[in-house]
């Protein structure tokens, strides 16, 4: 072979690792920091619009509901968050996680402990309800079932900016008979996996 040939070689070789770099990243990490695409179908729920909660669920209570797919990066990436809300607010509110089929209840249990209700939302009857179309999604309901929070959980992906805690604050505010707080677009604009995203990465 001659040196040119290796050469060329050399740079084939470096081009395609640079591009499975590349494209790993991406499903890995860079997809997530862009908003989750809005469904075409989609219709945005308001704070303080009436949700139709399952039967499951008691009429007369407050609830947050934490939508989670254990598939999902995002919500793998929240877990430890979320356990520290459980652990702080479980005997202030109905704490329930909403998962996207029957395989993810055991998954789900592992992560928050199995005396955690869970809910299995296949059709997505419940996220439409809520207005949610990713995961992980905060929702709150106030105990007359109108929404009180549909956001993010945090500006930042684990959760470590305090400031921006934007599903704690709410559910604070809830607690205290305060007013849905109003924080814009880095509270309500989702981002991490969509609902029916098929091609999420296991790691």
């Amino acid at each position: 072979m001659t040196l040119p040939q290796r050469i060329l070689l050399l740079v084939l070789c470096l081009s395609i690792c640079l591009g499975g770099i590349s494209a790993v990243f991406w499903k890995q990490e860079l997809k997530y920091q862009l908003p989750t695409p809005v469904p075409a179908d989609y219709h945005s729920v308001a704070v303080g619009q009436q949700v139709a909660l399952p039967a499951a669920l008691s009429k007369d209570k407050a609830y947050f509901l934490h939508f989670y797919n254990p598939d999902c990066p995002c919500s793998r990436f929240n877990t430890r968050h979320l356990q520290s809300l459980i652990g702080t607010y479980r005997d202030s509110i109905s704490i329930v996680v909403v998962v996207p089929s029957e395989e993810d209840i055991e998954k789900a249990q592992s992560e928050f402990g199995s005396a955690l209700q869970i809910l299995v939302d296949e059709s997505q009857a419940i996220a439409k309800s809520c207005g949610v179309y990713s995961t992980p999604q905060a929702v709150i309901v106030d105990n007359n079932q109108n929404l009180f929070y549909r956001g993010n959980y945090n500006r930042s992906r684990y959760c470590t900016a305090r400031a921006s805690n934007f599903a704690e604050l709410s559910l604070i505010a809830l607690i205290n008979r305060r007013p849905p707080p109003a924080f814009g677009l880095a509270a309500t604009q989702s981002y991490g996996c969509e609902l029916n995203n098929a091609d999420l990465e296991f790691f």
